[in-house]
């Protein structure tokens, strides 16, 4: 008779085998153990900006479309997108710039944007850092 019919029980890995850590774990590393940083930086910053589609000035384009409509929620969302664009390409004045849209239209509901805004340069070197372990590269602006 077998319990636990569905899964097999996961194997370590031998010893001796290279084992990278996951880029979250390396990403709560680089914020030196400062649990606020980090959570801003997780939810704000992309772990892959190679996935970004869409170039910076469509995006912001969209915010300031939305923005000028007055669909807050978009707008936050765009301008969101902006800054965490921003952070990859090293830009503190547009983390500042762009993260602060996006928290006057959100209020109070994303604690992470005044995270960031408070400690802009920290989170861009933090940002800096990530990119450069993980072969995201860092344009040259």
């Amino acid at each position: 008779m077998r319990l636990g019919v569905g899964k097999s029980k996961q194997k370590d890995p031998p010893p001796g085998a290279n084992v990278q850590p996951s880029a979250t774990s390396r990403l709560r590393e680089l914020c030196g153990g400062d649990e606020e940083l980090y959570i801003a930086m997780s939810h704000l910053m992309f772990l892959d900006p190679k996935k970004i589609t869409m170039p910076f000035e469509g995006v912001l384009k969209e915010a300031q479309d939305y923005e000028a409509q007055g669909n807050t929620l978009r707008a936050e969302v765009g301008y969101r997108i902006a800054g965490g664009i921003s952070l990859y390409k090293g830009d503190v004045e547009g983390v500042n710039k762009y993260f602060s849209k996006a928290a006057s239209f959100a209020g109070d509901s994303h604690p992470e944007y005044r995270t960031i805004l408070k400690r802009s340069s920290e989170a861009v070197a933090v940002a800096r850092k990530y990119y450069e372990e993980f072969g995201s590269g860092i344009p040259q602006a």
